[in-house]
Order: C-alpha cells, then sequence, then structure tokens
C-alpha cells in the first residue's frame, strides 16, 4: 500500500513529522549534494524546534563534500550504527526505495521504526511507501524548504546554505528548471538569508580534482557514438581508474561531459557496480527526447532526462541491449 502526500502536503504527514522527537535521517547509497543538503537543512531546523534530528548515512560523506559539512553532522552506518538505537521515527531523503538506502533504513524497520520518505523522483507502483513524494520538484532540496515553510521551522543562513547546494546541485547550476519559475524564487528567498552563494557553486562545479581531470580525459577516449551521432557513451570496467585516487561515482560525475557535446541529446554511460557482475547505468538527455522509460525498463527509475539502473550480467551485451532501446526512443520520439 502507498499512502503518499503531494503538496500541498497533508495534514497527518505534518502531524508525524511534528509529533516525532528523535528523528534519524538517511539517503541513498552514494550520497550527493541534494540529499546531503536536504538532511543538513533539516536537522538545523529540527534542533531549533528542540528536537533531536541525527543523520546516519550508508556511505560516509564523499570527500568532495566535506566542506558542506564543517560541524561534522553527517554520520554513516558502519561507525554511528548505535546512533538508531533512540530514533522513533526514520526519513528516508531523495530516494523512496528502502534497498538504496542502504542498512540505516533497514535497520530502522527491523526494530518497528517508521521509515517515511521525502523524494523528487517518480514511484513504483509496487513499492510500499509512506510520506511524500512530489516530482514538481528540481530537487530534494526545494521539496525540502516547502516541508520546512510548512511545518514552520527556521530557516537560518547556515539550513539555507544546505538547501542553495542542494538546488543548484540537481539543477546543474540552475540550468535544468523544468520552465517551472518557483525554483528561481526559492533560490532568491535562500539568498536572502545572507550566506555567501559562490564558495558554493565554486566548490559543486569548479573543484575536479588533478585524478577526477584525469579520469574524465580517459572516459572521453573511451567514448563512442550512436545513433546518428545523437547519442554518445561508454561502458568501461574498473580499470578505467588505474592508478587514481577517486571516490566512488567519480564516473558518474563525468556525465554531463558526454551530454554537453553539440548534437548529442542522449548521454548513456555503463560502469562498475558495488557487486562482482553488477553494473550501474547512468543516462542523462536533453530536452527533446525523454529517456526515463528506458532506464524503468530495466528496473530503475529517475526523471525522465536523467535515470538510471542496477545491471546484472555482461557489459557489452548489456550495452547493446541499452542502445538499442535508446536509438529506439530517438526514432519514436523524434523520427
Amino acid at each position: 500500500m502507498q499512502q503518499l502526500s503531494g503538496v500541498p502536503f497533508e495534514p497527518w504527514l505534518l502531524a508525524k513529522i511534528q509529533g516525532a522527537r528523535h528523528i534519524l535521517l538517511s539517503t541513498h547509497v552514494g550520497p550527493d549534494a541534494d540529499g546531503l543538503g536536504a538532511q543538513l537543512a533539516f536537522v538545523r531546523a529540527a534542533r531549533a524546534t528542540g528536537r533531536t534530528a541525527l543523520v546516519v548515512n550508508e556511505d560516509p560523506l564523499p570527500k568532495r563534500y566535506a566542506w558542506l559539512d564543517p560541524d561534522g553532522d553527517i554520520g554513516h552506518f558502519d561507525r554511528d550504527a548505535a546512533q538508531l538505537q533512540d530514533a522513533d521515527f526514520g526519513l528516508l531523503f531523495d530516494t523512496h526505495e528502502v534497498d538504496r538506502a542502504g542498512r540505516p533504513a533497514r535497520a530502522l524497520r527491523a526494530r518497528g521504526v517508521d521509515v517515511w520518505v521525502v523524494d523528487h523522483h517518480a514511484v513504483k507502483p509496487e513499492l510500499d511507501l509512506q510520506g511524500c513524494v512530489a516530482t514538481e520538484f528540481s530537487s530534494s532540496g526545494e521539496l525540502v524548504y516547502q516541508l520546512l515553510r510548512s511545518l514552520g521551522w527556521p530557516i537560518d543562513a547556515i539550513a539555507a546554505r544546505a538547501l542553495y547546494a542542494a538546488m543548484s546541485f540537481d539543477t546543474g547550476s540552475f540550468r535544468f528548471l523544468r520552465n517551472q519559475s518557483q525554483t528561481l524564487r526559492v533560490a532568491a528567498d535562500l539568498l536572502d538569508t545572507g550566506f555567501d552563494a559562490n564558495p558554493v557553486q565554486e566548490a559543486l562545479f569548479a573543484s575536479r580534482t588533478r585524478d577526477e581531470t584525469l579520469l574524465l580525459g580517459r572516459l572521453l577516449a573511451r567514448m563512442q557514438f550512436a545513433g546518428g551521432d545523437r547519442i554518445a557513451w561508454a561502458a568501461v570496467d574498473s580499470s578505467i581508474g588505474d592508478g587514481l585516487t577517486l571516490e566512488n561515482d567519480a564516473i558518474g560525475e563525468t556525465i554531463p561531459q558526454f551530454v554537453g557535446i553539440d548534437g548529442v541529446l542522449i548521454a548513456m554511460q555503463l560502469k562498475p557496480g558495488r557487486a562482482p557482475g553488477e553494473w550501474k547505468l547512468s543516462l542523462r538527455s536533453k530536452a527533446a527526447v525523454k529517456i526515463g522509460a528506458v532506464a524503468r525498463h530495466f528496473g530503475g527509475g529517475g526523471h525522465e532526462h536523467a535515470a538510471g539502473a542496477t545491471l546484472q550480467g555482461d557489459k557489452d551485451a548489456l550495452a547493446a541491449q541499452v542502445l538499442a532501446m535508446l536509438e529506439q526512443a530517438l526514432v519514436d520520439q523524434l523520427g
């Protein structure tokens, strides 16, 4: 069953959050700036109202986002599992799939603690969920901004900085707005709290490490084209990172470079997953083509222009299957 609120938020959703005293927040494995920023802002606002709010994710905070958490509020399961013992409510940000959140969400559910979701991705109808899913929002950061406003909780400059980072990350520095002016109004409201946005933008989009730059070069060298040069793609194994010091999703961070090529409408990357024989599919597209259905065909999800899935099997065979579907999507949608 599903009990999901949209926006405006249902009274039962706000009452559930207001009634919790010790809230445990988590996000998907391989956390990014959207989920992390939303978590940090919620923690800040909740504590200002006298509640206890803690973050325990499956994975440690990636080094590239250390600047976002100067106070060390982002915890991870291997170090902080004991923090889950006092939680009377769990909120899962930026994903609605418990399996994607890993051990923290599973551990809470095993104790009988409610774990609800706050997400902006389309929901699979077969999942048993409670919480809020609102796909009209640019990011989890923008959704959490609206949630905090509806709860009547304060958003100070520190919380605003975290929400702004979340929104900027998920919109590619406000390039992908889906023609929604409200996103810019929210960003303006956050800026009015007085934090400096320039360091946020530099940290997100102008701080690639030397090894990440070398990785990008290797990926571009292996990039191929399909669909009349309208698809840019690469399927790589773990050797792509040999000799480089990289974070878990360093490959995925490069996909905007693929879809940013003139004439390319779709970008596809297939990269190693965490388990043997597992591959992570990442898809991006420009406005002319929707690729969400391709990801959903392989059991994944996301948005119509940014989606992904986890696959099992032979890398090259999987790449061929995905490319065939992407080429058909071009034909079906553009002729």
